[in-house]
């Protein structure tokens, strides 16, 4: 049955858009509009790669679960409207004025209206409890966080018994500097971090250990918000404060997440600084972008230059994209550990969809919850407990960690 623009209102809570000012601008894509039978999931920036890469394959030449030609099919969609993963912005080369963020959007199933895409993990929660459409529209999400524990709750009273967790990985948050050549140190710890984001510690040489140092101003960038980036790293500033909230200095810029240019193309690329996601940048590093710019082509396929091995030409250039920046892994001047703060990537589901006596696949007994994700009777067997999916996980830089954690929360 046809959704409407009413039955398809999921609360405007979850899904605010992102304002990200630091980035050209990026163009929307079209993406495959799923069936009734198919498996939906929206998710935040950070775990998104690895869910688009156990759905439908890595460039590594590993099939993911469409792979397999199913009738219904597992469907993931990214918190960026781009596969470079860079947010839209509006064009103002024409008009001279400012860009200013787009709000891109989503048809989550055929024959419905486009709905605001989600961007962050914090919304891919909130949208799921706000789908109370029947059939449901979003079967899963993707999230860097863990369900709160009044979030848990209203599961509870929507009837859905509780909110489902399943891990699928770890990964960490890093200090990213430029790699061509930066003033900060070989590494800096969450001590002095809290001195440069709250203000105390404006240029390098004022770090411990490294009077030295440059004088120049320190850049000190942030993820926005929302983002699951910015969560950990205010807690772990938090943390460092002995437990008392944090005032960030105003000379910390609100930046793209886990976007690499956000360093390169900074005001000053050799003082900026930025908390990042170790699977990221592992993703760059293993030459899976491409310059967006080039058309499609050949080039990759008729030169035997193709980075991944694929049968298809990926752009119009043999040479994927360099990131520009590095982690900053060095012992810091003050002598506590280098900052490096780990953080997990979890699927979420309503328990409800685990008692279904609907077969996922024609064939199978199984439904779509123990196919994919959680199987009591069989916990080696859902897609994401299998050791091929790991290997995709891995492809995408995640650190695969296949745990059931049922009804887990925040506190």
């Amino acid at each position: 049955m046809r959704h409407t623009r009413a039955t398809l209102a999921l609360g405007a809570a979850g899904l605010a858009a992102t304002v990200l000012p630091m980035l050209g601008a990026g163009s929307a894509s079209a993406d495959y509009a799923p069936q009734s039978g198919d498996v939906v999931g929206v998710s935040g920036d950070t775990p998104q790669y690895g869910l688009s890469f156990a759905a439908d394959g890595d460039t590594l030449g590993a099939q993911g679960f469409n792979g397999a030609g199913n009738k219904n099919r597992l469907v993931a969609f990214s918190a960026t409207p781009d596969a470079n993963g860079r947010s839209a912005y509006t064009n103002s080369v024409t008009t001279g004025a400012a860009s200013t963020a787009l709000n891109p959007t989503d048809v989550l199933r055929a024959g419905t209206d486009p709905v605001l895409r989600v961007s962050s993990s914090g919304a891919a929660v909130s949208t799921l409890l706000a789908d109370t459409n029947s059939p449901e529209v979003i079967n899963y999400v993707g999230s860097t966080s863990l369900p709160t524990a009044a979030q848990q709750t209203l599961a509870g009273t929507l009837g859905w018994g509780y909110l489902h967790v399943v891990e699928i990985g770890t990964d960490t948050v890093q200090i990213a500097a430029d790699s061509a050549g930066t003033n900060a140190p070989s590494g800096l710890s969450a001590q002095e971090l809290l001195g440069i984001y709250t203000g105390t510690i404006t240029t390098w040489n004022q770090l411990p250990g490294n009077s030295g140092g440059s004088t120049a101003t320190i850049v000190p960038l942030l993820p926005p918000s929302g983002s699951a980036i910015n969560k950990t790293f205010l807690a772990d500033l938090k943390t460092a404060n002995g437990g008392n909230s944090v005032t960030l200095s105003s000379s910390v810029k609100t930046v793209e997440q886990n976007d690499p240019s956000t360093i390169t193309s900074s005001s000053s690329p050799a003082n900026a600084i930025v908390p990042f996601s170790g699977a990221r940048l592992s993703l760059w590093n293993s030459g899976y972008f491409y310059n967006p710019a080039a058309a499609f082509g050949t080039n990759d396929a008729t030169s035997g230059n193709n980075n991944h091995g694929s049968a298809f030409p990926q752009s119009g250039t043999s040479t994927p994209l360099s990131p520009g920046v590095s982690f900053l892994t060095g012992a810091p001047g003050d002598s506590h550990p280098v900052y490096d703060s780990p953080i997990t990537d979890y699927v979420i589901f309503r328990n409800s969809d685990a008692a279904s006596t609907t077969p996922f696949e024609p064939g199978s007994s199984l439904n779509w919850v123990q196919a994919l994700f959680s199987n009591p009777s069989s916990p080696t067997n859902p897609w994401y407990a299998r050791t091929s999916t790991h290997a995709l996980l891995t492809a995408a830089g995640i650190t695969p960690n296949y745990q059931d954690l049922g009804n887990a929360s925040s506190g």
